[in-house]
């Protein structure tokens, strides 16, 4: 898995963590566990592409979800997923898989993916909407204010 970067603008790649970006790239290889017995990625898997990207891209921001589990009061609950799905993505293809921040709300926000194959054409397109939710009794919380920020950075940029 190689993890990318791009300029505010698209005018380049970012090597540097605390940087801001407009979207986040995660370029991969369906590999055969992935793929269904007629050798397309199973869709059920296109999940999995997404949420690694977004594990990937909340790490690199600097809310990195193992440390959330151990360490923090809130948790950032997917209460929504969806997905459309454009053309078939073969095993051994390489894949590119993008984030991008779409909706900030109180206590919400919204992350679209787009899934493309090696000559940039749109495999699928997905979003996940997240909660924050308070760790002790499962209540929906605010965003927290250093992640709402951050979010609001990100979504500016774009």
């Amino acid at each position: 898995m190689n993890i990318t970067f791009y300029a505010c603008q698209g005018t380049g790649i970012i090597q540097t963590r605390g940087a801001i970006c407009t979207m986040f790239h995660m370029h991969t290889v369906v590999r055969l566990p992935e793929a269904d017995p007629a050798g397309v990625l199973f869709f059920g898997n296109y999940f999995r592409l997404v949420h690694d990207s977004y594990e990937s891209f909340m790490e690199s921001i600097g809310f990195g979800l193992p440390q959330m589990l151990r360490d923090g009061d809130y948790l950032l609950v997917i209460a929504h997923a969806e997905a459309d799905y454009v053309k078939p993505v073969r095993f051994g293809e390489k894949i590119d898989v993008s984030l991008r921040v779409e909706h900030i709300g109180g206590s919400s926000f919204v992350l679209s993916y787009a899934v493309m194959d090696a000559d940039g054409v749109t495999a699928a397109t997905l979003k996940t909407i997240h909660v924050a939710i308070d760790k002790a009794n499962w209540t929906r919380i605010k965003l927290p204010p250093k992640l709402k920020e951050k979010f609001e950075q990100l979504k500016s940029s774009q």
